[in-house]
């Protein structure tokens, strides 16, 4: 009888274990600046509409002409279509302003705070839930 008792506490812990990565998948804040937002204009490369996250690509030219590829992390597909996004908004060649938080490594990388379109759309995925419904909050573009 022990034996059964001492495989399924085992099993428990082992999956136990096992979520934890999972569960540090989602903290934004190990990768990215919370507390600073960066606003670049640049010209859309690749817009990838997947899952489990969609992901924006563009490049960015300073004073000097030089090119800076830059690349902003979203949330899921269907968190964006309630948002207003789809698989077309974003074509290779748009001008657009993209707005978010800066990666702490460093690299030309962002968390998507908001982009402005070249037609003078503003597109965010604040004030929506992870699964595509809108939050019960007073958020106004703010």
């Amino acid at each position: 009888m022990r034996l059964p008792l001492a495989a399924s506490l085992v099993f428990t812990v082992a999956c136990l274990i096992a979520s934890v990565p999972v569960a540090a998948h989602h903290g934004t804040g190990v990768a990215y600046q919370p507390d600073k937002m960066i606003t670049l204009k640049g010209t859309v490369t690749e817009w990838i509409w997947s899952n489990p996250h969609c992901g924006l690509l563009f490049d960015v030219t300073d004073d000097q002409g030089n090119v800076e590829h830059w690349g902003a992390e979203l949330g899921n597909p269907h968190l964006l279509s309630a948002a207003g996004f789809s698989k077309d908004v974003l074509k290779p060649g748009d001008k657009i302003t993209v707005t978010g938080h800066p990666s702490k490594s460093g690299a030309p990388r962002l968390e998507f705070n908001q982009v402005m379109l070249s037609d003078g759309r503003k597109l965010t995925t604040k004030g929506f839930k992870g699964n595509g419904e809108q939050a019960d909050t007073d958020y106004e573009g703010r």
